[in-house]
């Protein structure tokens, strides 16, 4: 009885096979699905590039002592320094739809719109601080 026991005790080869080819078929699923997409991270990530981009347009105005524009143009699918080579927008969408330029001047002060980032039901609110030129950014 006891060399009974031990021959039921365990799996067996075909069981262990059984869960490996679930366990492959589960995988394949996952990797041909690809990494799961989110909106909200997707904005907020657009949105900081853009910030990031309205900051340096911004510390380019302090160290130069120039005026610089900074312009966010939908149609175009671009942005950046005006004078400068410009970037591919974020592929999401943008509240104007046209053409937006933040003015941002030698003594910290700024100008300029509010711009909404939009991908579905979540938007975020990009601006500047007309005294202090420093970028706000409202939603998410």
């Amino acid at each position: 009885m006891h060399s009974r026991d031990h021959a039921q005790s365990g799996f067996t080869l075909l069981e262990m096979l059984v869960v490996l080819a679930i366990m492959a078929a589960l995988g394949a699923l996952l990797v041909a699905h690809g990494p799961s997409h989110s909106a909200r991270l997707e904005l907020r990530g657009a949105a900081r590039e853009l910030a990031s981009g309205l900051r340096e347009a911004h510390m380019r105005a302090l160290y130069s002592g120039q005026t610089q524009i900074f312009s966010i143009d939908p149609a175009r699918q671009n942005y950046g320094v005006i004078g400068t080579v410009p970037h591919a927008l974020p592929k999401i969408g943008y509240l104007p739809v046209t053409s937006s330029h933040f003015v941002f001047y030698a003594d910290g002060s700024a100008a300029g719109p509010v711009v909404t980032l939009v991908d579905g039901p979540n938007r975020i609110a990009l601006g500047v601080n007309w005294l202090t030129g420093a970028v706000e950014a409202r939603g998410g």
